[in-house]
């Protein structure tokens, strides 16, 4: 199961409309600081659960355009059928739409008030009410109850980077701790611990002698005779029946001691963090061990917000491990700002935006795919097209590519197959020393001019090259690998 589409609009930092084509198992967030990343996480939030008791809508409104309407939508594809049978009401099966063998179901929430005609009544759409898309009448609506089945057909779980322990300590069957705890209390109900609890809960509320039915008889009493008077004869009793183990679950509490024992909730944010992620890695091992679980069908998405924070490279190896794990079955959702993590996802499994600040708005740009060599992706490759920064590694790794590829194995022979096949310009006087104290001067590609420059720093002859320049030669060598006459040595 995957949201295979989301659409912002006028949502906080984006004022314009952004689309977001998301279906990937692992949907990756890069750029710098305060430009939307976790904006996005936010933005199914408010799909799921609208405004904060705290906030206005205007709070979730872009700060220039308060004027206008707020709105996310969001497209879902899988086995949309399966999901709502198991787990939400027949009724909404109608809302799936069949695409090319695809199911999809398309949900909306928006600031704009208006009204619709469905079904033979008049429904009143406003920030409230999650509508869905229904394809016969084409237009978004509100079936009755379908706001508190959203909640019950996909979960959601978030790890932000200043973390929340709430969501940690939530043991509900649908949570993550939840789930991982079901197959051991099936266990637990079949043992003789709880077979004596249950004894020991029937003396002491119902069959004992200073049981709670026997202390409460004559409140029992009044109450019968009271009801006779008002209603006639009639017995009343109470029945104090022991709560299932799921119940005692929920109340439970996470202890942590790193040398001060207390809840996790009064832990600071890289434990708490630390502990989210290590709950993240045990359900990845759980999905390993349970594929056909029953549980899992269920959707779930992941939302990491910057999973390297605090962790050294051993541990973050351990998370992207858990990361790629848990995507073959529930697709993740990250930010990060580390290509080391980026660098260990397949390209086919895995969707790059990269978010900046245009005009006092956040964009998000889709990031090429990373298919530059045959040994792509490098982490040189991954900082050029995810993070902008055009380095002297990347170069180096285009140069040298281009005249493996080729077989022209110096910079004479390949910068006259530049200019023949590709009119790229000799315009760049390279000066050598020649060893007896005087100098030659040849005509240079670009290409090879900044090549020269980075293995021949010792070289003070030349004038370095700018950063401009560099940023011109490392396009122009991605365009000639993108190439058909550059494909043709790759198919021979």
């Amino acid at each position: 199961m995957k949201i295979s589409k989301l659409i912002l609009e006028n949502f906080k930092a984006f004022a314009e409309t952004i689309v977001f084509d998301t279906n990937k198992p692992v949907v990756c967030l890069v750029g710098e600081n305060n430009t939307g990343k976790t904006t996005v996480f936010k933005a199914i939030n408010f799909l799921r659960s609208g405004v904060s008791k705290d906030k206005t809508i205007d709070d979730y409104k872009n700060v220039n355009h308060k004027d206008k309407h707020v709105s996310i939508t969001i497209e879902i594809e899988g086995n949309l059928r399966e999901s709502i049978e198991n787990f939400s009401e027949a009724k909404y099966l109608p809302y799936i739409v069949d695409v090319g063998g695809t199911q999809k179901i398309t949900l909306k929430r928006t600031s704009e008030e208006y009204s619709i005609q469905q079904g033979n009544k008049s429904v009143d759409i406003n920030i409230k009410k999650i509508t869905v898309y229904n394809s016969d009448t084409d237009q978004f609506e509100n079936p009755t109850g379908f706001d508190k089945a959203i909640n019950t057909l996909f979960e959601v779980v978030s790890i932000w980077s200043d973390m929340d322990a709430s969501e940690l300590m939530d043991f509900g069957s649908t949570k993550t701790l939840g789930k991982l705890l079901k197959d051991i209390c099936s266990d637990f109900e079949a043992s003789s611990n709880w077979s004596n609890f249950l004894d020991a809960h029937n003396v002491a509320f119902t069959t004992g002698e200073e049981s709670l039915s026997k202390q409460s008889q004559g409140l029992v009493n009044d109450i019968e005779k009271s009801l006779c008077e008002f209603y006639g004869e009639a017995t009343v009793s109470f029945d104090f029946q022991p709560p299932e183990p799921s119940s005692f679950i929920k109340l439970g509490n996470i202890i942590i001691n790193d040398g001060v024992e207390t809840s996790i909730s009064e832990k600071g944010s890289g434990m708490q963090r630390a502990f989210a992620l290590a709950v993240m890695k045990v359900y990845a091992d759980f999905l390993i061990k349970h594929p056909s679980n029953s549980d899992l069908k269920k959707p779930l998405f992941f939302f990491i917000d910057e999973p390297e924070i605090s962790l050294h490279p051993r541990a973050q190896k351990t998370l992207i491990e858990s990361i790629i794990t848990i995507s073959r079955h529930q697709q993740v959702f990250i930010t990060t700002h580390s290509p080391f993590l980026l660098k260990h996802f397949a390209s086919d499994d895995i969707c790059t935006y990269m978010t900046k600040k245009i005009n006092q708005s956040a964009h998000a740009i889709a990031v090429e795919t990373m298919r530059t060599f045959s040994f792509s992706p490098t982490l040189a490759e991954i900082n050029y097209f995810t993070y902008e920064i055009c380095s002297t590694d990347f170069h180096n790794e285009l140069y040298g590519y281009i005249s493996s590829i080729t077989n022209k194995n110096n910079s004479k022979k390949l910068d006259s197959w530049l200019h023949e096949e590709h009119s790229v310009e000799k315009s760049k006087s390279w000066i050598r020393d020649n060893g007896n104290g005087n100098t030659n001067t040849n005509l240079l590609t670009l290409m090879s001019y900044i090549r020269h420059s980075i293995h021949h720093p010792e070289n003070t002859y030349n004038q370095p090259y700018t950063e401009e320049e560099i940023h011109e030669s490392t396009k122009k060598m991605i365009d000639i690998i993108k190439s058909d006459k550059f494909e043709v040595f790759l198919t021979n």
